[in-house]
């Protein structure tokens, strides 16, 4: 589909292109050049969204059952690695 380049380098992506693809008011979209091409690709869910998901992700674990979240998991195995 065709758009054209407007005056600040801004372009509009076409309604069937957004319903598509599922790209809504304030969605992260990267963009890249691949291969010559300009590559606009919609971003994953929102870190917030993730840590919302994976929360109890690991309630059967020994250690990290008591931790509440991803982060404070990560945090715990770069201060264990630091010790190493």
């Amino acid at each position: 589909m065709r758009v054209k380049v407007a005056r600040r380098y801004q372009i509009t992506i076409p309604e069937e292109v957004r319903d598509e693809v599922g790209i809504s008011i304030g969605d992260a979209v990267d963009v890249r050049c691949q291969d010559g091409k300009v590559v606009v690709e919609k971003m994953g869910k929102s870190w917030e969204s993730v840590m919302e998901e994976t929360k109890g992700a690991w309630k059967t674990h020994p250690i990290f059952k008591e931790m509440k979240d991803s982060i404070e998991i990560v945090d715990w195995l770069r201060q264990k690695k630091r010790k190493a």
